[in-house]
């Protein structure tokens, strides 16, 4: 890795581009990460009950839009689709690609006031909310469930704003690391993962805001590697504390993930 950018934009031709991100709060920004994984679990939810096409995993796997600020389950039923908005984390239908509304503010609200809200949404665009299901097929630490706690994206701003800015830079690096400006970015749910990949298998490079063994946001590269007979993967990471002591991140991400294997 480099910390001069020059050789490599000039052969990926215009400049890349770097929304600044501030100073890490590792314990508020794994706070927020929280909050925002919790509410996305609704986002899973839905997609679970009603999308139908592809893979389980894939119609789990919710859409990043940078313009938007926003992660989309896939459409089902008449082109619907739930939308969770950072940095505030309201919830919000799509009907036939356009917000409908009735937006729901989760600030100091519960996570079964979060039921009932989809669920009434749901009867009013009449689905049956009988095919609606809270299981989800993995399991997340520190899920938040019924009255017990409220959600609080308001005391949560500043981490959450940063972890869009984190999303926007990550989306923008994923695509230009893919070769395809038309590109989707999905996200994982379970972890907020983001891939140009909707397949955790086939994810070559991604992005992820942190986890329990790397507390801080980091890139990530999967490759095969062969030793005599036997083939397995090895993975490294570009943390962000290490990313962003370079001169340009942008160009140091790129050259991170094009690595190539050997």
């Amino acid at each position: 890795m480099t910390s001069s950018p020059d050789p490599l934009a000039r052969s990926l031709g215009e400049p890349l581009a770097w929304q600044a991100v501030g100073a890490l709060d590792v314990e508020a920004f794994a706070k927020a990460r929280l909050e925002a994984i919790n509410l996305a679990q609704w986002l899973a939810r839905i997609a679970n009950s009603f999308v139908v096409a592809g893979t389980a995993e894939e119609r789990l796997t919710l859409e990043f839009r940078p313009a938007d600020a926003a992660l989309v389950t896939r459409t089902f039923a008449n082109d619907l689709a739930l939308e969770l908005r950072l940095p505030t984390l309201e919830l919000q239908f799509r009907e036939d690609g356009k917000r409908v509304p009735h937006v729901f503010d989760p600030e100091e609200r519960s996570p079964a006031e979060v039921e009932a809200w989809l669920l009434v949404e749901l009867l009013h665009r009449g689905l049956d909310r009988a095919k609606f299901s809270k299981k989800l097929p993995y399991k997340v630490s520190g899920l938040m469930s019924g009255d017990a706690e409220d959600h609080s994206p308001q005391s949560n701003q500043p981490a959450l704003t940063q972890l869009l800015a984190w999303f926007r830079n990550a989306a923008a690096l994923l695509v230009r690391a893919a070769g395809a400006g038309d590109t989707a970015v999905y996200c994982w749910p379970q972890t907020l993962n983001l891939s140009t990949s909707p397949n955790s298998a086939s994810a070559g490079f991604g992005f992820t805001p942190g986890d329990a063994q790397i507390p801080e946001p980091y890139f990530y590269r999967t490759l095969a590697v062969t030793k005599g007979s036997a083939a397995s993967k090895a993975r490294s990471v570009l943390t962000a504390s290490a990313l962003l002591a370079e001169r340009d991140p942008a160009a140091a991400t790129i050259a991170f993930m094009k690595v190539a294997p050997g």
